[in-house]
């Protein structure tokens, strides 16, 4: 869909870096941004768009915001053409605070393991989940929700597990999800499968603590999604 509010104009190191922090995948869907056609060459099915729109009139447009930000790359985010025309089209449900926040969480998620989302070999795409598999697990136990009945000990508690999960799980997973269907490669067919139940888990885990802090149960992590990229292909 060809933004009608003003394309993003952006260098080719803002273009580059753009898609460096959004492991070239979907900020919403987390769907990857590239293609092949049949006669083998690559396709980006990427485009770029505006958190704040350009036209006062566009989606989230603010008057307040200067023309600066409104051209920088910190106001631009990586969306497939399905989640671009979903979030310009309800933008009360996509905000502004909530793309931004995504659009930090998923640099750093990258960030936290170097950058690397392609691997030659198995082995290298099973030991990057399993980092990003043991910090959320080191994080649920020393933040989550009793795992019986989901409670917490304080509202404090359940504030600090809700940051955590927006921060750092929920990304992490997202960033999980990416690198499975970017290594076609070396993913079998259980991990597609699991990847499949993780982005729903993550979808809705997120939703959920965005809406605010849990009194109940949140949907359970997929345990096959723990055997990511593990054993032979």
């Amino acid at each position: 869909m060809a933004c009608t509010y003003g394309r993003p104009k952006l260098t080719k190191d803002q273009d580059r870096q753009l898609f460096s922090e959004s492991a070239g995948t979907c900020l919403v869907c987390s769907a990857p941004l590239f293609g092949t056609t049949s006669s083998g060459r690559s396709l980006s099915i990427a485009e770029r768009a505006h958190i704040v729109a350009h036209a006062e009139n566009g989606p989230r447009g603010d008057s307040t915001v200067t023309a600066a930000f409104l051209s920088d790359p910190a106001n631009i985010v990586l969306l497939c053409p399905t989640c671009h025309t979903t979030v310009d089209q309800d933008p009360a449900g996509y905000p502004v605070h909530l793309l931004l926040d995504k659009k930090v969480t998923r640099a750093a998620a990258v960030a936290r393991v170097g950058g690397l989302l392609t691997f030659s070999t198995r082995h290298q795409a099973r030991r990057a989940v399993e980092e990003i598999l043991d910090r959320n697990a080191a994080l649920f136990e020393a933040l989550g929700p009793n795992p019986a009945d989901g409670s917490t000990e304080s509202p404090e508690a359940a504030a600090k597990w809700s940051q955590a999960v927006l921060e750092d799980i929920v990304p992490g997973n997202e960033l999980i999800v990416a690198m499975v269907a970017l290594n076609f490669d070396v993913a079998n067919h259980a991990d597609r499968t699991a990847a499949e139940a993780l982005r729903i888990h993550a979808r809705d885990l997120g939703r959920k603590h965005r809406e605010g802090i849990l009194v109940g149960p949140a949907l359970r992590f997929p345990r096959v999604a723990v055997d990511i990229f593990a054993g032979e292909l």
